[in-house]
C-alpha cells in the first residue's frame, strides 16, 4: 500500500495565476495578481518558502521553469519577459515591451525555445540562448489561451479566444493548419493517444476531440462539465484532468470518453491552473480562493495498472477456452477562460544578451 504524499495547501493574500513545478525538485513556483513570484519547497511536514520577489508591476500571467530548473522565466500583464535565479532570487533579465500587448501565457519548447503569447492573438518564439526573436505568428484575432508541444515533430498547438486551434512547425514562418471556428472560446489544450488526438477545453464546458493532421472540425466531443474548462492536464495517454470553472477538479478517459471522478476542488472558486509534478504523483491546483492545493494521484496508476493486469487475465482465459472450444467467441476490449491574469552562468546569463 503507499504512503499518502499531500502537501498542506499554499495560502496566498491575493490571487494565484499560475504555478509551474520545478523538473526534478519537489518546488513549486506561483505568480501572483500582484506581480509577485513566490516559490515554496513542498514535502508532508511543512512547505517552505525559498523565494519571495515581486518582478513585476502588474500581475504575472505565466511561469515556466529552465530545463534543468536554475532558472524561471515569467511573463506578465505588464508585457515583460524577466528570468529569476532560483537560487538568489535575483532577476537576471528583464526584457520590457517584449509583446505590444499584455502577455497571456508561456511554454517552454524545448532547452533552446520559449513560446510566449498575448491579448491580441499574437505568439512569438524566443530563442534563450541569445535572447533574439525567432518567429511570430499573428493568425489569431484574440487572446492565446494555452500551448501544448509536441517535440518528435516541433508542432506547436495554439487556443484562442477567438474560438480556433492552430498548428505551428517552430522551424517554419507560415501556419500549418486551423480549425473551423467552433463558436465558442478555446481555453486549454492537451495532447494524448501517443501524439494522435488534440483535447481542447472550451467556454461552454465541452471537450473537443481532433485527430492530429485533420484539423478542420472536432472528431469527438465530450459533453458533461456544467462551466467552462479552463485548464487541462495530461495524466497518461488516455487520461487528462480538467479545472472548471465550477471549482472541480475532474478525471476523464479520452476513448473510450468518460467521466470517471472527481479529484478535488476549491469549492465554489473556479479552478485557474492545473499542473503535474515532476515525478507525476502530485498534482497542484490553484484557484481564485487564493490556494494552490496539491493532489496525490498515484491511486490513478494504481487502478490503471489493475485495469491493465484484469485485461490480461481475461485474455488469457479467452485463449484458454478457445483451445476448449475453438467455436467461441473472441473477447473484445471495451473514455481559461480570460480571467487568467494569469547550465545557469552558461544559458541565463546569455539570454537576452542583446539587451
Amino acid at each position: 500500500m503507499t504512503t499518502q504524499i499531500q502537501p498542506d495547501a499554499l495560502d496566498f493574500d491575493n490571487q494565484v495565476f499560475d504555478i509551474a513545478f520545478h523538473p526534478s525538485e519537489n518546488i513549486i513556483a506561483t505568480g501572483l495578481i500582484t506581480g509577485e513570484v513566490f516559490c515554496h519547497r513542498y514535502d508532508n511536514n511543512e512547505n517552505i518558502n525559498i523565494l519571495s520577489i515581486r518582478p513585476h508591476n502588474k500581475s504575472c500571467r505565466g511561469l515556466e521553469f529552465s530545463h534543468d530548473g536554475a532558472a524561471l522565466f515569467s511573463v506578465s500583464k505588464d508585457r515583460s519577459i524577466q528570468v529569476i535565479n532560483l537560487e538568489t532570487g535575483e532577476t537576471l533579465v528583464k526584457k520590457v515591451d517584449s509583446h505590444d500587448y499584455p502577455i497571456y501565457c508561456i511554454l517552454r519548447l524545448n532547452e533552446t525555445t520559449l513560446a510566449t503569447g498575448d491579448d491580441n492573438g499574437i505568439i512569438k518564439l524566443w530563442d534563450i540562448r541569445n535572447g533574439n526573436e525567432i518567429m511570430e505568428y499573428s493568425e489569431h484575432q484574440d487572446f492565446i489561451s494555452d500551448f501544448a508541444f509536441r517535440s518528435d515533430t516541433r508542432t506547436l498547438l495554439s487556443t484562442s479566444g477567438d474560438g480556433t486551434l492552430s498548428i505551428y512547425d517552430i522551424r517554419r514562418p507560415n501556419l500549418i493548419a486551423m480549425s473551423d471556428n467552433q463558436d465558442d472560446e478555446l481555453l486549454s489544450v492537451t495532447i494524448v493517444k501517443d501524439e494522435r488526438k488534440a483535447v481542447v477545453g472550451t467556454q461552454e464546458g465541452i471537450i473537443n476531440l481532433f485527430t492530429w493532421n485533420n484539423w478542420g472540425d472536432t472528431s469527438d466531443r465530450i459533453v458533461g462539465h456544467p462551466q467552462s474548462i479552463d485548464t487541462l492536464v495530461k495524466i497518461n495517454e488516455d487520461l487528462v484532468c480538467t479545472g472548471s470553472s465550477d471549482g472541480i477538479i475532474r478525471l476523464i478517459g479520452i476513448l473510450p470518453n468518460k467521466f470517471l471522478g472527481v479529484i478535488g476542488d476549491h469549492e465554489d472558486f473556479p479552478i485557474e491552473c492545473l499542473k503535474l509534478s515532476h515525478d507525476n504523483n502530485l498534482l497542484a491546483s490553484c484557484s481564485h480562493d487564493n490556494t494552490v492545493k496539491f493532489w496525490d494521484i498515484r491511486y490513478i496508476y494504481d487502478e490503471d495498472e489493475d485495469e491493465g493486469e484484469g485485461e490480461e487475465d481475461e485474455k488469457k482465459s479467452d485463449k484458454d477456452d478457445e483451445n476448449m472450444d475453438l467455436d467461441m467467441d473472441e473477447k473484445s476490449r471495451g473514455n481559461k477562460n480570460k480571467s487568467k491574469e494569469q547550465t545557469l552562468d552558461s544559458e541565463i546569463n546569455s539570454f537576452f544578451a542583446d539587451l
